[in-house]
């Protein structure tokens, strides 16, 4: 993963998806990572989330360990 344990903001992850400058409401970031997490996490029972909010920062993916 390019940005694996690395914690992105809205904007970046705006900026990373659309490239260019999006001038709708932010809150769809958090609705899409809502949407990657229920269809991500279902398959990871006992496991760790793989989406990771940083309160007030932004979004970080969870990368391997090794």
């Amino acid at each position: 993963m390019l940005n694996a344990n690395r914690v992105l903001s809205k904007a970046q992850i705006l900026d990373h998806v659309w490239e260019y400058d999006f001038n709708g409401d932010s809150s769809i970031v958090e609705s899409y990572i809502s949407y990657l997490r229920r269809k991500i996490d279902n398959n990871r029972e006992g496991h760790e989330p793989l989406i990771h909010t940083k309160r007030g920062v932004g979004y970080m993916i969870r990368g391997s360990r090794s």
